[in-house]
């Protein structure tokens, strides 16, 4: 599939750095998916202590892996999209540059809260938030595009929990859980979208005989993105009442028959499509095992992780390395260091839930979890940091790709 690339041809790094969104905000939340959970692993075996004035080791962790990791992935992924949604140029240039600076504001609160008053926490972490409603705003007003008015709300969401967490308007982790909650419903909105969309061009493009497509949006898919949020927000407030059981238990089901519906096993031979489905898979598999929690049958941590590490590192994994290639002009093809890195990920996923359900194991696998989570971001960053500071391919190079592509 041909891509049609945006971006204007800077003549520097630096200006290729801030050609569009993804670029350094896909790098930004590889480097601290490094940096981050090894630091987390250290301060919990003992090997390091924590900075004096950093928020408690544990809302620390939560915080930076949701606000950070996750909230740098989602500005690098709306920035990129939005400029196919609207017909427009990539923001680019200083706004960009702004942006990531605020992000990095936000990881200096994060380490150094304690010496600052609460306000002026706040106002350097919601910076990020802010500026990112801004200019994903602007462009959806200067296009007239009001299909995606929805996200802006999301976003402005998350400023409002920035605000929450470090204001102390409600308690710290169940900001943290509300802020899950609101992941939750943006890959529920935009997975439920690109998936079955890649994944109906793709089988287009193969020929397969007796090919299933995936199906129209339909009534399954409303549920999933209703029940979803809904029963969320009632496992924050009330987590072991049995309606929220039964909520959580219609949420993961609609998630999962959802996810049949799209018929991503066909996808099996395309690891970058694949992962997509098996991503998803695990938005439904941690809202069933949070149902589980909240009648005591184990420790929500285990739907917890299925949710942050599975789905969320997942999706966003997948997502990104879909992205960076199609951005700049490369072949979509996964490769075996980034099937590798998906493996690793995926593990990591399925090891922290185990650690979970087993308490005489809980030690040793969460240390395995985290080297698998290691490892995978680890690859990432090495196939995708030269691609993502890099120059794109230009027109000429994609057509010699493309040709010897056919004559081999």
């Amino acid at each position: 599939m041909a891509v049609i690339n945006l971006e204007h041809q800077p003549s520097g790094r630096i200006g290729w750095i801030l050609s569009n969104g993804f670029r350094p905000m896909f790098a930004l939340a590889s480097a601290l998916a490094l940096l981050a959970v090894a630091a987390w692993l250290a301060f919990w075996r003992g090997w390091m202590n924590p900075p004096g004035d950093m928020l408690q080791a544990v809302l620390w962790h939560g915080h930076e892996m949701l606000f950070g990791f996750v909230g740098a992935a989602i500005g690098g992924f709306l920035l990129a999209a939005v400029a196919n949604w609207t017909g427009r140029k990539p923001v680019s240039g200083v706004p960009l540059l702004l942006l990531a600076c605020t992000w990095l504001l936000a990881r200096f609160v994060a380490l150094t809260a304690g010496a600052w008053p609460d306000v002026i926490n706040a106002m350097g972490a919601v910076s990020y938030w802010l500026l990112l409603a801004f200019l994903f705003g602007r462009e959806l007003i200067h296009s007239g595009n009001r299909r995606n008015i929805k996200v802006l709300v999301i976003i402005a969401l998350f400023a409002l929990l920035s605000l929450a967490f470090h204001l102390h308007w409600l308690p710290e982790l169940q900001v943290l859980h509300l802020a899950v909650v609101l992941v939750l419903a943006l890959l529920t909105l935009i997975g439920g979208r690109i998936t079955p969309a890649f994944t109906r061009n793709w089988l287009n493009r193969q020929s397969l005989e007796a090919a299933q497509m995936p199906a129209a949006f339909g009534v399954v898919d409303i549920v999933a993105a209703v029940s979803t949020p809904v029963a969320g927000a009632a496992w924050v407030f009330w987590s072991q009442s049995p309606v929220t059981a039964c909520l959580l238990f219609l949420a993961g089901g609609a998630q999962l028959v959802r996810l049949v519906r799209w018929c991503g096993w066909q996808t099996a031979s395309e690891p970058l499509l694949l992962v997509l489905h098996v991503g998803y898979a695990w938005l439904g598999i941690g809202l069933l095992l949070l149902a589980g929690s909240s009648v005591g049958l184990w420790l929500p941590s285990a739907g917890l992780h299925a949710l942050t590490v599975g789905a969320m590192g997942g999706m966003i994994m997948a997502v990104a390395s879909r992205a960076a290639l199609g951005h700049t002009g490369r072949e979509l093809v996964a490769g075996p260091l980034m099937v590798m890195a998906f493996i690793s990920l995926h593990l990591a996923a399925l090891v922290r839930v185990l650690a979970s359900l087993w308490p005489a194991m809980t030690s040793s696998l969460l240390m395995l979890a985290g080297l698998l989570w290691l490892m995978a971001f680890a690859f990432f960053a090495w196939r995708y940091l030269p691609i993502l500071l890099g120059p794109s391919l230009s027109f000429s190079d994609r057509l010699k790709a493309q040709t010897s592509t056919q004559k081999g």
